[in-house]
């Protein structure tokens, strides 16, 4: 994801703040439907994996650990402020975000991360 965030940035930003006005409340709407949809297909896809998930509720931990993460890709990669301040608090490149990001995602299901 952090790739593909990375990737299409300037579009991503553009989609958003467009929806975001106003002016588009239908436009809004789809894109709030699509974007619910895809979220909703990955949770099912982790949940294959359900056996493997220590959190007491799979489906919600898997729901809100996608919120957690598509949260924190969009204020690092699509917001329009200055992220230059908080460099000091974030892994110093993408290879080590993407290995933040993973840990973060599987302690919060209850996964053992497999040692590579």
């Amino acid at each position: 994801m952090l790739v593909s965030y990375r990737a299409n940035a300037g579009l991503m930003r553009a989609l958003r703040q467009f929806a975001q006005g106003r002016d588009h409340a239908s436009f809004c709407r789809k894109a709030a439907k699509l974007e619910i949809s895809t979220c909703q297909y990955l949770a099912d896809l982790f949940l294959v994996h359900r056996k493997e998930i220590k959190h007491p509720d799979p489906q919600t931990a898997v729901s809100f650990a996608l919120v957690m993460l598509i949260s924190t890709l969009i204020e690092l990669i699509l917001a329009d402020h200055d992220m230059k301040n908080w460099q000091a608090m974030l892994p110093r490149d993408d290879e080590a975000l993407k290995s933040e990001l993973l840990r973060s995602f599987l302690r919060y299901l209850g996964i053992e991360q497999k040692a590579s």
